[in-house]
This record gives C-alpha cells, structure tokens and sequence, in this order.
C-alpha cells in the first residue's frame, strides 16, 4: 500500500511539521516490533502505554516518518523526517483509514453479531476468494483500531473485503461502520453476551442494526431471520434487506443441517432453488453462519460451484470446534476459545452426534458477561448437558457450579456431575475419569483460559502436548 503525505494530511485534518507532501509512505504502523522500513509510525496513546515512548524505536526500525499528538514531540523530530501533528492520534487513524477506504470500488461486506462474526468472515471470505483476491479482518483485528488498519491493508488488486466489527456498547458499532461504510452488512444473530453493558437483548438488536444506517446506495443487508428483535429493529432502516435462516420465511432458508462424517452437509434453498452443500467441519451450529455467508457470496454473483469450492478452504480457528483423535479410538473436540449459553448448547449437541456409541464428558467453565442473566444461563447450560444425554459432566469454576446445579435439577444423576472451583483440580481427575475411548468437550468463556485444560489432557492421553489439527 502507497499512500502520498498530502492525502494523509488531507484525512487526517494534520499540519506538516517537516517533510514533503509530495513524499509516499509504503504502509501503516502502530507496533515497533512489526514496523517495516518505509511505513509510517502513528504513536497512539492508551491505557497499555503510550506511542510517543517508542518513536525512536520506530525510526530504528526505517519508519519514514511519524504522526504525534504532542507539539514538543513534533518540533523536537522536525528535522528527522516526514512528522505530522494530529489533535488524536487515534482519531487520525480512524479518519485516514475511512478515507482510504472510500477510493475502492469493490463489495466491502461488514459482519457484525453476538455470535458467528469470525465463521462467517472466514466461510465468506473463502468464497469470494475463489473469483477475487479479497481482504479479510486478521486475528481479532474487530475494534475500534484493528479494524483501521484491516482497511489501510486493501492494495489495489483486492477484489473484495469481509470485516468484522465488534462492540460492548451502543453507539460502536455505528462509529465502526462509519469508518467501513460497507456496500454488504451481515449480522449474524443475537444473542445474552455483554448483557453487562447493553441491559437487555432488546438493545443488543438495536446496536447490531445500526450497522445498516452507513450501508451505501445499491448495497444490501442479510440479517438472520429467526430473531423477532433483529427483524424489527431493522425496520427503522431504509435498505434492502435479505434474510437467513430456519424460518419458511427466510429468503434463503435452511432446509436441513447433518452431520456427515467429519463434516456436516447443509440444504439450503438459494431464493428460488434448493442446494446442498458440504462443510469441512461437523458443527451443525454454524449452519446459519454459512447460509449467511453462501448467501451474500451468491449475491455478489458467485456461482454453486466457487461456493463449494470456497466452503472447502475454511479451517476453523484454533480451538474453535477442533477434533483431535485420541489413540485408543476417542475424541477430544477443543471448543475453549470462548463460550455464550447458546453456543454451549449447540457444542453439546455436536458432542452427542460425534459420540457414535462412546462415553460423552463435557468439561464446561463459566460464561462471562450475562450480567444479570448469568444464573439462568448456566443453568440452562447444565439442562442442555442433561437434555443432550452427556454420560460425565465435568464443571470448572465458580459460575460453572450452577450449569452443574442444572443438570441435576433437569435429572441428570448426581454421580454424573462434579464441579472443580479450578482449572488445576479438574486436571488431576483426567488420569482416572477419562479414557481414550471417550468423545470428550471441552468449552468455556475466554476469560477461563480452558485451552490450558485441554493440553493437560493432551498431556494424559498422549504422554507429551500436540497442537489442535
């Protein structure tokens, strides 16, 4: 990515303190340690520390150039390069990458929701690929600075772009897609998390639409159409909308989602025609995150075919439904990167059709962030697990006692179910309670760290840890 001086201060609204406006930069940076000799350093202030602190290192490293909030710091760097004087660095960021965004004419697809964002950036971004190179949000890059600089990385040969854009807030999701402004907006459903700072699912819905206020003219909407509170929350938005998902109502509805080996197939009516597709991953869950992301890419004029060949290429993330064999015939499946009471309910479920005859355990942690819904959403976990037929039911830390308490109030037997206040209690049961012919889960919020569980019973069941595959 090339980008003149003089279009960096015109976005930013900057005042040049040395250098040529004429001048080109080779990129963006914010990080020292990944700096490229050529790109600019933007010397952002925050709660971790503050850019200023690390210009030196930046120019060490061949950046050409600085953008500083501070007038001492200016004038003392005006003789060692391009330096450029902003009232935020971070606003200047955010200003120059919206600028930047608007001189690309291709689909720029935004997924916002509670659940899903980074199934369907992936599974969509896949698809488009097969026809256009396309830019796609690296890592958690969902927020108020990674998304900036997902979009400064668009070169010119990128045919498409699929972002993620994340909140804990009303309002965030507007200011982001203030700055993407895309011509496709997916919000992939609702659901109780950050209940904490949002207060009911009712403003949840309110927050994920206002994503289709900075829509622009010809683009479209794909909302999931089996959330009441989505729908009408949309209404108030003047865009064209396409809705996914089980409902008969749903322009593109799904028809059935079974597992198929390793795989799950998914039919899947495309408007006026029906299709079944294959994904490399048995999560029936994720149906609605692939019609969701099937159906924009068949909007955008992908063919079935570039579809199913994009469907092939997903891998999921790390420790995001992962399979691991076990040696004597078992089955770890590495949910741990995070968790919600209707993906653990939806987990149990793939656990309960992978199981083909084995034991099921379900080593589940706590949720964070149900506010006031917490009790009733572990709880309801712990009837899921019950309801689902798990044969072990395994609790990790101190909100995880009630999704135990709710497995025995919904009959599941008591010697069935046992709680561990930590991750370290629990791991030294493995050796006892769990074989290698077990199908065995694994699932709990970010904050547990439960992918450290899993490597102790990686530990146990292969003598040494392997990474996920």
């Amino acid at each position: 990515m090339k980008m003149t001086i003089d279009f960096i201060l015109e976005s930013t609204k900057g005042t040049l303190i040395s250098g040529n406006r004429a001048d080109t930069i080779e990129g963006i940076s914010i990080d020292t340690r990944s700096l490229a000799p050529g790109q600019l350093f933007f010397a952002l202030t925050g709660e971790n520390g503050d850019g200023h602190d690390f210009i030196e290192q930046a120019l060490a490293a061949g950046a050409t150039g600085v953008v500083v909030s501070r007038a001492e710091t200016a004038a003392a760097m005006a003789s060692r390069g391009t330096v450029i004087l902003v009232d935020n660095t971070l606003a200047a960021l955010q200003a120059l990458a919206g600028s930047y965004r608007q001189l690309f004419r291709i689909p720029m697809v935004a997924v916002t929701g509670s659940v899903g964002k980074t199934t369907t950036k992936e599974i969509l971004a896949g698809c488009l690929g097969i026809a256009h190179k396309t830019l796609k949000t690296p890592g958690n890059y969902n927020n108020e600075i990674g998304l900036p600089l997902t979009l400064l990385g668009l070169e010119p040969d990128h045919g498409a772009a699929v972002v993620e854009l994340a909140m804990r807030a009303p309002g965030e999701i507007a200011f982001l897609a203030g700055i993407v402004k895309p011509s496709v907006a997916i919000i992939t459903n609702i659901a109780p998390v950050h209940l904490e700072t949002m207060g009911s699912m009712e403003n949840i819905a309110k927050a994920k639409c206002e994503v289709l206020e900075y829509i622009i003219p010809g683009g479209f909407a794909m909302i999931n159409g089996d959330h009441r509170l989505l729908l009408e929350a949309a209404k108030r938005y003047n865009c064209r909308r396409f809705t996914f998902g089980y409902d008969e109502g749903c322009d593109f509805q799904i028809l059935a989602a079974e597992i198929a080996g390793k795989g799950a197939n998914l039919r899947l009516r495309l408007l006026d025609s029906a299709w079944t597709f294959h994904l490399p991953t048995p999560a029936t869950r994720l149906a609605p995150d692939a019609a969701a992301a099937i159906a924009t890419a068949y909007l955008l004029g992908q063919n079935i075919q570039e579809i199913q060949a994009g469907l092939d290429t997903y891998l999921p993330g790390p420790h995001r439904l992962n399979l691991i064999d076990l040696p004597g015939g078992g089955l770890i499946i590495d949910d741990s990167y995070n968790a919600n009471p209707i993906s653990m309910q939806a987990a149990l479920e793939v656990c309960r059709d992978m199981s083909r005859g084995r034991r099921t355990i379900a080593v589940l942690g706590d949720m964070a962030e149900l506010g006031e819904y917490e009790p009733t959403g572990h709880k309801e976990v712990g009837r899921s697990a019950a309801v689902a037929g798990i044969d072990l039911l395994l609790t990790v830390g101190p909100r995880a006692e009630l999704i135990a308490e709710g497995a025995r109030q919904a009959g599941m037997p008591g010697s069935r179910v046992t709680h561990y206040p930590t991750r370290e209690e629990c791991a030294k049961v493995f050796g006892t309670l769990v074989t290698q012919q077990d199908v065995v889960l694994f699932k709990a919020s970010r904050s547990m760290k439960l992918e450290d569980l899993v490597d102790d019973f990686k530990q146990v069941a292969f003598g040494s840890k392997v990474d996920n595959v």
